[in-house]
This record gives C-alpha cells, sequence and structure tokens, in this order.
C-alpha cells in the first residue's frame, strides 16, 4: 500500500484543517471581544436576526442541521440571555426562537466583525482568488450534496 500522508495528499483533511483553525482563530477572537459564544452558535443566531423569529425546526431546516443540534445551542443561547423561546399558540410542541435585546445587541455587532474577520483571513487573496475559490468550494459541496452517503463502495 502506497503511503499517504493525510494532511497533506487529501483534499478531505486538508478542508478539516482549515476549518479547525478558522474556528478556533474565530472563538479566540470573540474571546478578545469579550463575547461567550462559539463560531458554531452564531449561524443560529444570524439566521434569527436576518428571518426574524422561527421554531427550532425551521433553524435546523435553513442550516441543514439536526434538531438536537440546534436545540443544544438554542438552550446555550437562551442561558446566555440572547434569545428567548416562546410556545407556539397553535402548537404546544412547536417553540418559536426570537432574539433579546442583548441578542439583537449582538447579532448586530456580529454582522458587522464578521465581514471585517472575512476580509482579514483572506486577506492574502486577490479578488479573482476569492471568485475562484467560492465557485470551487459551492461546486464542491453541491457535488457532495448530491453523491450517495455510501462513499466507501
Amino acid at each position: 500500500m502506497e503511503k499517504c500522508n493525510i494532511n497533506k495528499d487529501l483534499l478531505l483533511f486538508k478542508i478539516f484543517n482549515i476549518h479547525k483553525i478558522i474556528c478556533n482563530k474565530a472563538n479566540k477572537s470573540f474571546s478578545n471581544e469579550g463575547m461567550n459564544l462559539q463560531v458554531e452558535q452564531i449561524p443560529v443566531l444570524m439566521v434569527i436576526y436576518y428571518n426574524g423569529p422561527q421554531s427550532q425546526q425551521e433553524i435546523a431546516h435553513e442550516l441543514v442541521r439536526d434538531k438536537s443540534s440546534i436545540l443544544r445551542t438554542v438552550s446555550f443561547l437562551e442561558t446566555a440571555g440572547y434569545v428567548l423561546a416562546e410556545p407556539d399558540a397553535h402548537d404546544k410542541r412547536k417553540k418559536f426562537i426570537n432574539l433579546t435585546p442583548k441578542g439583537l445587541q449582538l447579532a448586530k455587532k456580529i454582522a458587522g466583525d464578521m465581514g471585517k474577520m472575512d476580509g482579514k483571513m483572506f486577506s492574502n487573496l486577490s479578488i479573482a482568488e476569492k471568485l475562484i475559490l467560492t465557485e470551487l468550494l459551492d461546486k464542491c459541496a453541491d457535488h457532495i450534496n448530491n453523491i450517495e452517503t455510501r462513499v466507501f463502495n
């Protein structure tokens, strides 16, 4: 069997690695700003910010994440005082998640800061390179979403 350096030879692990680096840098930046938040929690906050109150199922669908992951994030955000989960008047099993004033203030700050963070993290790329990278990543995501889940065949 030919030797393989998984971190250098396989795109799969290169992408895992850059994801880990981005999350670590972003989390450190949030911590330095005094935000008690992890990068994985931000999309939930921002979906509500941009789309208004959402059910947990709607958030899960929008972010293509499982409902239990959304439930954990909402629970954390609610404990931190950023969101409020209110039962639906028509279906008591359903909860609508809305931003609190504290959550709205944080979401506004994040909306401004994420563009700056993105710009800084990818400042070594030209505009053309960013467009190409975006196109390639979208192409990969579409392909991966459309292949069978049994990838070992």
